[in-house]
Formats: structure tokens, C-alpha cells, sequence
């Protein structure tokens, strides 16, 4: 995915009213890049991951050898897994985030058994931070509007009174690019597919297998000099 930001782009023609565009909640200096980096940030996030565990029911699934699907409750009660450690295992385990921050295109991973599970949860994470952040940046454009509303209706100067309402046009553009526009904060640009079957993160079996006998030829070499030794002090 990439991010799909937008700036004003009206820093110099209103840097004379940065002091009120702060007041009401309005970036007119085209910070993009923060932008972005905000957005990763809430994909990230506890709060937000913690949401995406509980809207889906993935607690049972998360730790399931500690839930008991026939009674569907946890064997334990007084040892059930909390969110928080729900979260914890979800972005340690499960959740990978690779940013490339030379071309700004990160990738989201999706590492677990269900392989069907797996790309549904990627999509998913997307769509949903997406949709979260276009909520915010919409409820943060309205109460902006309002905010400017009240200060052209309080202002007797002209030229201040036009530059709110420049702010105010751009807080409405925001508005509507943020209501209209499919993708607002991530941009993807290679959905999450099925694997294939052979394709696995872990475990890798070739390599497990090769480890292994390589271990037990190792043992055995060390077990047999060992009981060679013991022969010889008989």
C-alpha cells in the first residue's frame, strides 16, 4: 500500500493566520509526510488493534489452546488471556508492518495457520484503519468549519475575513475529498490473496528435517566417543 495524502498546499498565502488555522484544528503547512507517519502509527496502534481483535472474535483463536470450542468459554476462567495480551501476540506474531521509506510503500503481512483467515485479516486491517482515519479527519474538518463560521461572523477586517474563508474553502475541499474519495489514508496497490499451499512462513520442513539429522548425527558422534572413552579406561 502507499499513502494517499493530500495537502492544502496554502501555507504561504496564509502564514499570516497560522495562529488561528492551529485554533481551529487546520494544517496549512502540507505536512504529507507526517501525515503518512500518523497513519502507520494508528495502523499500529493498541487501541486500534485491540478493536479489530474484539469487532472479530479472534481472542478464541489467538490463544486456542486455552479456549474450549464445545463450551465455547475458556477452559480457565481465572487464567483466560486478556486483550491486552491479545494485542501483544496479534503485533508480535501474527501482524508484520515493512515500510520502505525511500519509495514510501509499506507492506502488511498477515503470518498464521488459516491461510484463508490470513488474507481476509490483512485486507481487513486495511480497510477498517482507512475507513477509522476518514471518520476522524472528517469530524476534525466539520468542527474547523464551525470554528471559522464563528470567526467571520466576529471579524470587522476584510482581509481577515477573506483569509478565513480561503481556510474555510480548503477545510471544505478536505471535507469532500475525505467523504468521496475511495482510498484516504491507504492507498493499496496489491491486495492480500490466498497462498498457495506450499507457500509457508512457517514451519519449514525441508529445513527442519535437515537440522535435525544433522543434530542427531552430532549427538551420536559425541555419544559414541563418549562410551569409546569409557571402554578405554576399562
Amino acid at each position: 500500500m502507499f499513502p494517499a495524502e493530500s495537502s492544502s498546499g496554502l501555507g504561504g498565502e496564509l502564514g499570516q493566520l497560522g495562529g488561528l488555522a492551529s485554533l481551529a484544528g487546520i494544517n496549512i503547512g502540507g505536512a504529507g509526510g507526517k501525515k503518512s507517519d500518523e497513519a502507520l502509527e494508528y495502523l499500529r496502534s493498541r487501541t486500534f488493534t485491540a478493536g479489530f481483535i474484539q469487532r472479530h472474535g479472534l481472542m478464541p483463536i489467538l490463544f486456542a489452546n486455552k479456549w474450549d470450542s464445545a463450551r465455547n468459554q475458556w477452559r480457565n476462567a481465572d487464567d483466560a488471556p486478556t486483550i491486552a495480551e491479545g494485542v501483544a501476540r496479534f503485533s508480535k506474531k501474527v501482524r508484520q508492518i515493512e515500510e520502505d521509506k525511500r519509495t514510501g510503500i509499506t507492506k502488511i503481512s498477515i503470518v498464521w495457520t488459516d491461510r484463508v483467515a490470513a488474507a481476509d485479516w490483512a485486507n481487513w486491517l486495511i480497510a477498517e484503519a482507512d475507513k477509522a482515519l476518514r471518520e476522524r479527519a472528517i469530524a476534525e474538518q466539520n468542527r474547523s468549519i464551525e470554528f471559522l463560521k464563528v470567526e467571520t461572523a466576529q471579524t470587522s477586517t476584510v482581509e481577515i475575513a477573506n483569509a478565513i474563508s480561503k481556510l474555510m474553502e480548503t477545510e471544505l475541499k478536505n471535507a469532500m475529498v475525505a467523504r468521496t474519495r475511495d482510498a484516504y489514508a491507504f492507498k493499496v496497490l496489491d491486495p492480500a490473496m490466498v497462498a498457495d499451499l506450499k507457500d509457508r512462513d512457517s514451519p519449514n520442513k525441508p529445513l527442519i528435517t535437515v537440522m535435525g539429522a544433522g543434530l542427531g548425527f552430532v549427538i551420536g558422534v559425541i555419544a559414541a566417543a563418549a562410551r569409546q572413552r569409557r571402554r578405554a579406561r576399562r
